[in-house]
């Protein structure tokens, strides 16, 4: 059986696991977010912020699986 070789956009696209990510910066600045915002009680509003973080992960080229950021929340 021949295997498939992913084309380079979707290898880069692809859902990293927080794990992945490089530990310069990005690994501890993601779970420490998520441990601030376990901290908010109100469920909507930690999940409101979760949102908006994750789009600012997105703004600052930062991928990773995101459903494992909001499992880290608390959501």
């Amino acid at each position: 059986m021949q295997e498939v070789i992913k084309p380079y956009s979707q290898f880069i696209n692809e859902a990293k696991s927080i794990k992945d990510l490089s530990t310069r910066d990005e690994r501890p600045m993601v779970t420490g977010i998520a441990q601030i915002l376990r901290g908010v009680k109100d469920k909507e509003n930690r999940k409101s912020l979760a949102e908006r973080q994750v789009k600012q992960f997105k703004r600052e080229g930062i991928t990773f699986d995101y459903t494992e950021f909001f499992k880290l929340c608390g959501l």
